[in-house]
């Protein structure tokens, strides 16, 4: 018998930090081991996908304000990944 995996968009919240310029994505991954995490950054949009045992996450992500791509960051703990990057001035 094949084993099919689910596919789903993951839970997320975004914010913006008006004072600090800096957009905040947090992603909710249940059960995703840190190494199967790839994300992408560039100056329009995040793109995410990562999987666990019986799931595969996928997100597309644009963002409100062009951002510095190469000034990301990304923290990835109990299951909260949490990405933040700054606007573009």
């Amino acid at each position: 018998m094949v084993a099919f995996r689910k596919h789903l968009e993951p839970e997320l919240c975004t914010f913006v930090d008006a004072q600090q310029n800096i957009i905040t994505v947090e992603v909710v991954l249940p059960g995703v081991d840190e190494k199967t995490i790839k994300l992408r950054v560039n100056s329009r949009c995040l793109l995410l996908y990562a999987a666990s045992d019986e799931v595969d996450y996928s997100k597309y992500v644009p963002f409100i304000s062009p951002v510095v791509a190469t000034r990301a960051r990304a923290k990835f703990e109990h299951g909260l990944l949490r990405v933040t990057v700054p606007i573009r001035a």
